[in-house]
C-alpha cells in the first residue's frame, strides 16, 4: 500500500508549490502616493487607486484623473441589485490621500518563508520514527 502512496504524494509537492506561487500576486498593499494627491495622479495615472477623504471614508476609483480642483474616477458596482457603475466626483479639497496597490517584497518574503517552513516541519514529521530503507530521503 505505501508503494501507491509514494508516487501519489510525489505529484501533489509540485502541484503545492505551483498554487502557493499563485498566491504571490496577492502580496499587495495600499502606498500613498506623493506628494499631493493631485500632483500624484497626474503624474502617475494610476489604474485604481484607493481615495481616503477628509472623514476617513475611502472609496476605490478606476481611472482616476484631475480636472480643475476635483478629482473624478469610475466606482464599481456594489453588492446590491440595481447598484451600477458609476462616475464619482470629488473636490480635491476634501481629499486625504490617494494610494495604489504594490508588489509588497515583506510579504512575499513572509509567505515564502511560512511556506517553507511548513513543508520542512511536515517532511521532519514524516521521517520522525523512520529507520533502514525508509528513512532514505530523511534526516
Amino acid at each position: 500500500m505505501n508503494s501507491l502512496l509514494s508516487p501519489m504524494r510525489a505529484r501533489r509537492s509540485p502541484i503545492a508549490a505551483l498554487l502557493l506561487l499563485l498566491y504571490l500576486p496577492a502580496c499587495t498593499s495600499w502606498h500613498v502616493g506623493a506628494p499631493t494627491p493631485a500632483q500624484f495622479v497626474e503624474r502617475e495615472k494610476p489604474e485604481r487607486a484607493q481615495v481616503t477623504r477628509t472623514d476617513g471614508s475611502t472609496i476605490v476609483l478606476t481611472s482616476p484623473i484631475v480636472r480643475g480642483d476635483s478629482l473624478f474616477g469610475t466606482r464599481a458596482a456594489g453588492l446590491v441589485q440595481g447598484d451600477t457603475t458609476r462616475l464619482v466626483g470629488l473636490p480635491l479639497s476634501d481629499v486625504r490621500s490617494v494610494a495604489v496597490r504594490k508588489f509588497s517584497t515583506g510579504k512575499t518574503l513572509l509567505l515564502v518563508g511560512a511556506g517553507v517552513a511548513v513543508v520542512v516541519v511536515a517532511w521532519l514529521a514524516e521521517c520522525s520514527g523512520k529507520s533502514g530503507w525508509d528513512a532514505i530521503g530523511c534526516p
